[in-house]
């Protein structure tokens, strides 16, 4: 059994779970191997139900340009997910060792065991006993939608940055469309053939989602974000306003809250008893975060889990973030100054993340994303008045007073505003591995590629820089490593 096929074995078996057969014997005299068990509509929607998108997709956490490491607690990380967590952050070219598999490929929620179940739904469905046509065709989008989202990560993780100049021969990911854990030939196609993928799943699921009705169902809106999300992936502002303008349409629709959280009252730190307040904030982070199913800035969500207690106080953002937030920047009451469980304060400003320490960090689509994409979008096809006028109705929810209002000459300017907008950006996601995604789009961006920082810092305890690690562009992409190469067919190796 090789790798791929290994380890989608943990789909199939979570599928016979769900899927109750009433003679195990008999249908497994029957039916072949590599095939079905799910047999009626009803079937289809508890794997797609059960194949809800939380991810292993947590490498960028580590390697955005907005993060540091403090020692002594980087050097005393101990164990291979922490030893992972050093290598990606040092940008090693090795980030696991001979005998080890990708967690990105083999851990419990990774994308491949995800695609191997929407590959299932959307080869089966339609075929399935009971169930209305419409039923049937509502679920292959939305396994359509799942599949892209899954391509999409394998493809951040795995690929170089898009370039729509040698996109057509870059190397891109096996372009998995069948459910066969059988299957031998994982050779990769090129990068244009991945994206091509991604963007025809999404176009053709589209008309078959429906509106926003629960935060961990694909909808129509959930499918446009990511239309908007690839296009910018490719450096295709044109395309991503024209989805970005569409999601916007199908937020108005949702039947469920949709809004963005007021941070100048949330999370004001001087009244903390205020009505809808997330403080107190407590030893292990604000204690009163919505979860995900009501939070009403979540469009889907996708919890990408990132905690360890031993790496709590080891990984912060930088100084130079730091020097991104205003004073009345109520955002900082996300991160926390201090080192967990002592009073002993993070130099250079530096803080840790002090939210989703059990339930992940949400990396999915949220309307503070779609307002910052729209505003790039806007600023970048010279609608600078429109890419102020959306990025002022997200800084009016953070910002305290008049330093939520884009300053005059960042506003009439067109790459200063576009610069403003990147820096917005890494206010709003630092130390969630968004970032990660801006860099590799930016990296190969003719006007923007110097707004990336290719240096990681490591500093004690008094602030003073010990050592610090080069992003070369070669790890833009992941290495596989010797095990996942020697055992899968026709897979080859990044640099």
């Amino acid at each position: 059994m090789k790798i791929f096929g290994k380890y989608i074995l943990g789909s199939f078996a979570l599928m016979v779970a769900i899927v109750q057969v009433s003679c195990k014997r008999e249908f497994l005299e029957i039916v072949p191997k590599g095939q079905a068990i799910a047999i009626t509509t009803a079937d289809y929607e508890k794997l797609l139900n059960a194949n809800y998108l939380a991810t292993t997709f947590t490498a960028g956490v580590y390697q955005g340009d907005e993060m540091a490491a403090l020692q002594p607690d980087f050097s005393n990380l101990e164990g291979s997910e922490l030893l992972r967590q050093q290598r990606l952050f040092k940008y090693e070219a090795r980030v696991y060792d001979v005998a080890e598999l990708p967690n990105e490929i083999t851990g419990e929620t990774n994308y491949i065991r995800r695609l191997y179940l929407f590959n299932k739904i959307i080869n089966e469905v339609m075929d399935s006993k009971g169930g209305s046509d419409d039923q049937k065709r509502a679920l292959l989008a939305e396994a359509q939608a799942g599949r892209a989202i899954c391509n999409f990560m394998f493809l951040s993780d795995f690929t170089k940055p898009y370039n729509v100049n040698t996109a057509g021969n870059d190397l891109g990911i096996p372009n998995l469309t069948v459910a066969d854990v059988t299957q031998k030939d994982f050779k990769r196609g090129t990068l244009q053939a991945g994206y091509d993928l991604v963007i025809r799943d999404l176009n053709e699921a589209l008309p078959n989602l429906g509106a926003l009705t629960h935060r961990r169902k694909i909808s129509r809106l959930a499918a446009e974000f990511y239309l908007s999300r690839v296009y910018i992936a490719m450096n295709n502002f044109a395309a991503a306003k024209t989805h970005l303008d569409a999601a916007f349409l199908e937020a108005q629709k949702a039947q469920i809250p949709m809004k963005l959280y007021d941070y100048t009252m949330v999370l004001d730190a001087d009244n903390p008893d205020a009505e809808g307040s997330w403080l107190p904030d407590g030893f292990f982070g604000l204690e009163n975060v919505p979860i995900a199913a009501n939070n009403t800035e979540t469009i889907y969500n996708i919890n990408a889990g990132w905690f360890q207690f031993q790496a709590v106080n080891a990984f912060v953002f930088g100084p130079q973030t730091a020097a991104l937030y205003g004073s009345t920047d109520r955002r900082l009451n996300l991160y926390s100054p201090f080192q967990l469980f002592t009073t002993t304060a993070y130099p250079l400003g530096m803080r840790r993340r002090n939210t989703d320490f059990f339930t992940g960090i949400n990396v999915g689509p949220s309307l503070p994303d779609l307002y910052l994409m729209r505003a790039e979008c806007k600023a970048r096809s010279n609608d600078l008045s429109g890419a102020v006028t959306d990025l002022q109705i997200l800084r009016a929810k953070r910002i305290a007073g008049t330093a939520a209002l884009v300053p005059s000459g960042i506003a009439t300017n067109q790459q200063a505003l576009v610069r403003f907008i990147l820096d917005e950006r890494i206010r709003e996601f630092a130390i969630t591995g968004l970032r990660w995604l801006d860099m590799r789009r930016l990296s190969v961006d003719p006007v923007y590629s110097n707004h990336i920082k290719f240096t990681h810092k490591i500093y004690d305890q008094d602030g003073i820089e010990k050592s610090s690690y080069e992003l070369k562009p070669e790890r833009f992409a992941l290495k596989f490593g010797e095990r996942m190469l020697n055992e899968s067919n026709g897979l080859q190796e990044n640099p």
